[in-house]
């Protein structure tokens, strides 16, 4: 996906959405809520990142977010305790591809599950 605008905010709800389930599964911790929280004062969108480490929270930046943005973002979470490091990615990550894109025997795998 690319940075327009709708893409992104696409990705934040996909976000969203991905941390509730986390939640529903189990996964969640009332201290990623928190981050969850904290992050969302500011526009921002978290969620577990999976990595199975346990305790580690990603944020989305669009890559229009303004420094200082980020700056109370990391503000307010060190102030209630958390540590926070910044990143990117080497990769294109999100990608969606369109069911009519895949081939057969792929699509074959997702419609009988």
């Amino acid at each position: 996906l690319g940075s327009a605008p709708c893409t992104q905010a696409y990705k934040e709800e996909l976000f969203d959405i991905n941390q509730h389930h986390l939640n529903v599964i189990g996964v969640g911790h009332c201290s990623l809520d928190n981050v969850c929280r904290v992050t969302a004062t500011h526009g921002l969108h978290s969620k577990l990142t999976g990595a199975g480490g346990g305790g580690c929270a990603i944020t989305l930046l669009r890559p229009d977010t303004p420094p200082l943005m980020v700056e109370a973002a990391r503000q307010d979470l060190s102030a209630c305790g958390f540590e926070c490091w910044e990143t990117s990615i080497g990769a294109p990550g999100i990608c969606l591809h369109s069911l009519s894109s895949l081939k057969a025997e792929v699509l074959h795998v997702f419609n009988s599950v």
